[in-house]
């Protein structure tokens, strides 16, 4: 339309809010263009179904054995206690060998562990006890696993598609927390708890098959030096976290969100059992939930992740999640429960894409495997204490009292946090000599420790 030769709609506006949606989906999804992603992608779909199953299925099993919301946090500290661990050493081993490989490894050790389990549940021999043993063996298996794949996912796709592969990551493993869930909690009322194991053995098969599949036109590996040793190789890269204050400032959040946040989800079978009178249907339904906030999350993220302040999305996602804990802990109905874990979800989920996207674009190839072992220590490794404090907190006041607690600690992680990063220079905004500088002096430091060191 014109009015004296002067467009007041143009063409190209129109044709591109005709486009925007299918612009909008190519964009969410742009990093399934590379082919060895894509294998990953779709084998990571089947086989976290099959983690989810076992989850809840591993989850209610001990419940009811026990009916005990310490025992839920003792088996949890034993699943993440090896991450705590090995996860650092292991991100030595990302950075010497091919992540593929050591990724099928993993893969199909989780894969024999789940097998094993279901036959114990079969033969009548699965007590807490052996639960505990089994979680502890696969908590082994995660400590090398977790941070290889966090470090594996910038050679699948590229540094510039990182924050949208990270994102369809956390798609892929809420879109299975979203299914698993509901499917379990049919399994186990249809046929057998056991059944639940079984099928996440066989669910491994998938994500194997797509890694063997994967091509590369060169690995590239840096082999450590015959002079340096694997401790230093190690401290190597907490040095390199603990002199750039923006990324220790994350990671103290990190930690802060693993220790006093994420453990909520230990206690959901008791809010599930206790405060709303259920059982294991109204537990998958707030399984489910979470499940779908943490999704819509993921896929926002993906969607509009690179258009987002990461400084700002952190603290947006971290309030986010305070509000919903808070509300959980008031929630008397099923409803209301179910709104306050989508809050959750979504919040927390927000918070760790952010968190491991802002980390990964600003770590040096040769230490990304160790950088992302500290977050996977972070993340996965302080979990153990986390859950057995919740544990704590709820079977001595209530889990309504121990959510509130813990979003109160988490609000003193918050405010010092972001008042401190107010007075820093954020990474993307400093001079370009002088981030170069930054991030490669770091190398040159370390190097002239170990020679004055002899």
């Amino acid at each position: 339309m014109e009015i004296n030769g002067k467009a007041l709609v143009p063409d190209v506006s129109w044709r591109k809010l005709k486009h925007a949606p299918q612009n909008l989906i190519i964009g969410t999804f742009r990093s399934l263009r590379h082919p060895n992603y894509r294998l990953f992608f779709f084998g990571q779909l089947i086989s976290l179904i099959g983690t989810w199953l076992q989850n809840t299925a591993l989850a209610w099993l001990v419940y009811s054995l026990t009916k005990d919301s310490m025992t839920l946090g003792i088996v949890s500290f034993l699943g993440s206690i090896p991450v705590l661990l090995f996860s650092v050493l292991a991100g030595t081993f990302a950075d010497e060998h091919p992540k593929r490989k050591i990724l099928i490894w993993t893969q199909a050790a989780a894969g024999v562990q789940a097998l094993l389990l279901a036959v114990a549940i079969w033969t009548g021999n699965a007590t807490v006890v052996v639960i505990g043993i089994a979680n502890f063996l696969l908590g082994i298996v995660n400590a090398f696993d977790m941070p290889t794949r966090q470090a594996f996912v910038v050679e699948m796709a590229s540094k510039e598609d990182v924050t949208n592969a990270v994102a369809l990551n956390s798609s892929v493993f809420n879109t299975a927390r979203l299914i698993g869930p509901a499917f379990a909690g049919y399994i186990i009322y249809a046929l057998s708890i056991d059944m639940c194991f079984f099928l996440n053995g066989i669910s491994y098969i998938a994500v194997i098959i797509g890694l063997m599949l994967m091509r590369f036109d060169r690995v590239q590996v840096r082999r450590r030096a015959s002079d340096v040793t694997r401790w230093s190789a190690m401290k190597e890269g907490i040095a390199y976290l603990n002199r750039i204050p923006q990324l220790r400032s994350i990671m103290i959040l990190v930690m802060g969100m693993t220790l006093f946040g994420w453990s909520y989800i230990v206690n959901l079978p008791v809010v599930a059992g206790h405060l709303l009178r259920g059982g294991a249907s109204v537990y998958s339904a707030l399984l489910s939930a979470n499940g779908a906030g943490a999704l819509l999350a993921a896929l926002s993220q993906a969607a509009f992740g690179s258009r987002f302040d990461p400084r700002r999305m952190i603290f947006v996602g971290l309030g986010v999640f305070m509000v919903g804990l808070v509300a959980l802990s008031f929630s008397s109905t099923l409803l209301a429960a179910i709104a306050a874990l989508v809050c959750i979800g979504w919040g927390i989920i927000t918070f760790f894409i952010t968190a491991n996207t802002t980390l990964q674009r600003r770590t040096p190839d040769e230490l990304r495997g160790r950088v992302m072992s500290i977050y996977t220590l972070a993340f996965a490794g302080l979990f153990p204490f986390g859950s057995l404090f919740a544990g704590w907190l709820a079977s001595h006041f209530g889990v309504a009292d121990a959510f509130r607690f813990n979003a109160l600690v988490l609000l003193g992680f918050a405010v010092p946090t972001y008042l401190f990063l107010r007075k820093v220079p954020r990474l993307r905004t400093m001079p370009r000599e002088a981030l170069e500088a930054l991030l490669a002096g770091e190398q040159q430091v370390f190097q002239a420790e170990q020679i004055s060191k002899g």
